[in-house]
């Protein structure tokens, strides 16, 4: 494993679409040490009607050249590409995306694959709308990373990737998101990792403690009117905690990535966790180094094996 830095998710909730609000977001990464910030495209309103807004992006790039960050970039709440409502604008919008990563100078685009339905056309549909996109995002040197979602089997995003076929269109690993999976639809978690690993382009860490709710798959928006509070108390659903503070086994997760080399990025609810934030960020560098030497041990023992 070969890690280009670690990073943190900025939450749109926090900046309200807001200038000012992200700047002071941005700040407060820098300062507590992180390498990268993911930034999702609508974190502020600089796409309308799945156009960018040239003179809004201007603003935001001299935000974010104001900090020594790197960037990565999470796709709009609105964008699916199974909308059959208003699929042109859709298209638009996954467009606008890639355009938004090429231009603060990011490579890597999240994308979330949602779930598998039973209609084949759609899917199919699906399929020839990544690939427009990834032909797209070629052209300005950006990776499409497809994100696999609690509420659907990991092995359903790696079908896709493959059958996608495109050098750009890889796997953004979510680790807590696998784990919620494998305890819903009981698969493997360390297996999974394994299949998927030739794949991940990027990871998302955060942790949770495998308890499903069942309001998710009835739908996202149910979900979200079940109060945090509550789903901490019990320990259910996709938490967002901090790597650390639930039950995924990440270290070990991340030792089986042996190739991997990218980002990671903390995907929990740091605007709850502002007085531990050095704490958590330490935490998951010893965690990292650990996973490093023990790979280096291995590799090194294996060499004094072959050699013998």
């Amino acid at each position: 494993m070969r890690v280009r830095g670690i990073g943190i998710n900025l939450h749109p909730e926090r900046t309200q679409g807001e200038m000012g609000k992200l700047r002071d977001e941005l700040r407060f990464f820098q300062e507590t040490g992180y390498d990268y910030a993911e930034i999702p495209v609508d974190a502020v309103d600089v796409v309308y009607r799945g156009k960018l807004s040239l003179p809004r992006m201007r603003k935001l790039k001299g935000i974010l050249r104001d900090f020594d960050l790197r960037y990565t970039v999470h796709a709009p709440l609105g964008l699916d590409l199974r909308d059959q409502e208003d699929p042109e604008v859709q298209r638009d919008l996954f467009m606008a995306s890639i355009d938004f990563t090429a231009e603060i100078g990011a490579e890597i685009f999240v994308y979330h694959y949602g779930r598998k339905t039973d209609d084949p056309r759609l899917e199919e549909r699906l399929k020839e709308e990544m690939s427009r996109a990834a032909s797209y995002a070629l052209q300005v040197g950006i990776q499409i990373c497809v994100e696999n979602i609690e509420i659907d089997p990991v092995f359903n995003v790696l079908e896709f990737v493959r059958e996608v076929g495109e050098e750009n269109v890889g796997i953004a690993l979510d680790f807590g998101h696998a784990y919620l999976s494998a305890r819903k639809f009981g698969f493997d978690f360390f297996d999974a990792i394994k299949r998927v690993e030739p794949y991940v382009r990027h990871v998302h860490l955060t942790d949770n403690f495998g308890r499903f709710e069942e309001a998710r798959l009835v739908g996202y928006e149910q979900y979200k009117m079940i109060p945090y509070r509550k789903l901490v108390a019990l320990g259910k659903g996709d938490l967002h905690l901090p790597p650390g503070w639930g039950e995924v086994p990440a270290e070990e997760g991340l030792a089986l990535l042996k190739d991997y080399e990218g980002v990671i990025v903390l995907e929990y609810y740091n605007q709850r966790y502002r007085d531990e934030a050095e704490e958590i960020l330490n935490h998951v560098r010893e965690m990292l180094s650990r996973v490093t030497r023990a790979a280096t041990r291995g590799s090194l023992d294996q060499t004094k094996s072959e050699s013998t």
